[in-house]
C-alpha cells in the first residue's frame, strides 16, 4: 500500500512541478516588473524548481534506505539461520559413520580422509593456528537398479538417491574441504591469514562447537567441480588420540553447491615441513591439473641410470608426474645429452657464461658441470650440479637479479607454485 502511494506521489511531483514553472513564467511574461503578479509567477517558479530538483534526491535516499533495511533484513535473516544450525550442531550427539561426508540436501555420502596442522604462534601471531583438509575417497557401494554411466567404481560414492539428477558430476569430482590449506598447503604464508586460531589449547577444546566462517582470512571452500566459498559452518573435535584427530563438522556454501556437507572424519597430523616434502608438492602439482607428459617407468629408469647425482626426490617427480607446462615454466626434459641441452641451448648458456663470467657463485665454471632440468618464460635455466652430494638448484639468467639457487628440489617446487 506504501508503495503505491510513493508511486503516485512522485507521478503527481514529477508532472506538476514543470507545469507550475510553466506557469510561473507566463505569469511573469504577462505583467510587469514589481507587480504582486509578477512575485508571485516568480515564486511558482521556485517551488517548481525546488520539487524538480529536491524531490529525486528524496526519491533517491527512500531508495537507499530501503536497500540498507532489506540488507539489514537479510543480514538479520542469515544470523538467524546460522543461530539455527549452531544449535541443531551442538544438540547433535548421534555422529555419522567414521571417515564419511554426507551432503545433506541431496543425500550423497561418500568415504573421507583428512589431514590436519596445528603450528603455535604462526606468523608470529600467538595462539594454536589450526588448518584441516577433508576429502573424499574410495568407492563402496551403489543402488542395485543405478545405471553406472559415470563409471562410479572409480570414484568416491558409497550412496546416492535413486532419482537424483547429478548436474555437477559429483561421482566423477568427488568433494575437497578445504579450511586453512590453500592449493594443497596448510597455513601458506602467502594465500591464507592465520589459519583458525582455536580459543584455546587443542586440550581444552576437545567436545567444544567451534564456529566457521569465510570472513575469517583462511582459505574455507568446498570443492566439487569448482570452488564454493563456505557461508558458515561449524566443527568439533570429538576426540584426539596419538596426534590423530577425530572431526564432526557441518559446513554450509549457500551458492554455487547450494547443500551443506556433514561428516565425521578421523585428521591425521603433519607438520609445515611434512606438508612441503616431495609426496605433499607432487599432489599439490596434480590437483593444479597442469599440462603434462607422462614418462614411462623404463625411460625414468634410464634417465637415473644415466645421471646417478639427479636428487631422489626429481626422479620421484618425473616418475609421478612426468615432464609438466606448469604456466610459466616448463619442469622436466630429456634431451639425452651430458647437459640435458640441445645445440641451440648449449650455444645460450655458453654466452651467458662469456658475458657475466661465474653467473651462479660456483667453483664450476662449465656448463657441462650441471644437468639442466627447467627453463622459464625469460629464458632462465634452473640446474642440478653433477656432484652428487649437492643437490642444490642452481640458476643461470640474463637477469644481473635472477642470480642463486634453492637449497633442494622440494624448495623450488615450492616457490614457483607461490609466485
Amino acid at each position: 500500500m506504501k508503495k503505491n502511494r510513493d508511486f503516485y506521489l512522485n507521478v503527481i511531483v514529477f508532472t506538476l512541478a514543470p507545469i507550475v514553472i510553466i506557469a510561473g513564467a507566463i505569469t511573469m511574461a504577462l505583467t510587469h516588473n514589481g507587480d504582486r503578479a509578477f512575485a508571485l509567477g516568480a515564486l511558482l517558479i521556485l517551488i517548481g524548481v525546488w520539487f524538480l530538483f529536491i524531490w529525486p534526491i528524496r526519491v533517491w535516499g527512500q531508495r537507499r534506505k530501503k536497500k540498507e533495511e532489506a540488507k539489514k533484513s537479510a543480514e538479520d535473516d542469515k544470523a538467524k539461520l546460522i543461530d539455527k544450525a549452531y544449535e541443531v550442531f551442538c544438540n547433535t550427539t548421534d555422529y555419522p559413520k567414521p571417515n564419511t561426508l554426507r551432503l545433506v540436501h541431496t543425500d550423497m555420502v561418500f568415504n573421507a580422509e583428512g589431514r590436519y596442522v596445528l603450528e603455535p604462534y604462526f606468523k608470529n601471531i600467538p595462539g594454536e593456528h589450526f588448518a584441516f583438509e577433508i576429502k573424499s575417497t574410495d568407492f563402496i557401494s551403489m543402488p542395485d537398479d543405478y545405471d553406472d554411466v559415470c563409471d562410479l567404481q572409480s570414484n568416491d560414492f558409497i550412496s546416492m538417491p535413486d532419482d537424483y539428477d547429478d548436474v555437477c558430476d559429483l561421482q566423477s569430482n568427488g568433494v575437497v574441504i578445504s579450511a586453512g590449506y590453500h592449493d594443497g598447503e596448510a597455513l601458506e604464508r602467502y594465500a591464507n591469514d592465520n589459519g583458525i586460531i582455536l580459543p584455546n589449547t587443542l586440550s581444552r577444546v576437545i567436545g567444544k562447537p567451534i564456529k566457521l566462517g569465510n570472513d575469517k582470512g583462511y582459505k574455507l571452500e568446498i570443492r566439487t567441480v569448482e570452488g564454493d566459498e563456505v557461508d558458515y559452518g561449524f566443527f568439533k573435535i570429538v576426540k584426539c588420540e596419538n596426534d590423530v584427530i577425530t572431526l564432526f563438522f557441518s559446513l554450509t556454501a549457500l551458492w554455487g553447491l547450494s547443500d551443506t556437507v556433514e561428516g565425521l572424519v578421523e585428521l591425521k597430523k603433519e607438520t609445515l615441513e611434512q606438508a612441503h616434502d616431495i609426496d605433499s608438492l607432487i599432489a599439490k602439482v596434480k590437483r593444479k591439473q597442469y599440462n603434462v607428459i607422462e614418462v614411462a617407468a623404463d625411460a625414468v629408469r634410464a634417465i637415473k641410470e644415466a645421471n646417478p647425482f639427479l636428487p631422489e626426490s626429481y626422479i620421484t617427480f618425473l616418475r609421478e608426474v612426468g615432464f609438466a607446462d606448469m604456466d610459466w615454466i616448463d619442469v622436466g626434459r630429456n634431451e639425452k645429452t651430458p647437459a640435458n641441452l640441445n645445440d641451440e641451448e648449449i650455444k645460450y648458456i655458453c654466452e651467458l657464461t662469456e658475458q657475466k663470467g661465474d653467473l651462479t657463485e660456483r667453483d664450476e665454471t662449465s656448463y657441462e658441470d650441471f644437468y639442466f632440468f627447467a627453463v622459464d618464460n625469460s629464458d632462465t635455466y634452473y640446474a642440478f650440479s653433477r656432484k652428487g652430494e649437492d643437490k642444490k638448484v642452481y640458476i643461470f639468467s640474463n637477469d644481473a637479479a635472477d642470480v642463486g639457487t634453492y637449497e633442494s628440489f622440494e624448495e623450488f617446487l615450492l616457490e614457483i607454485m607461490a609466485i
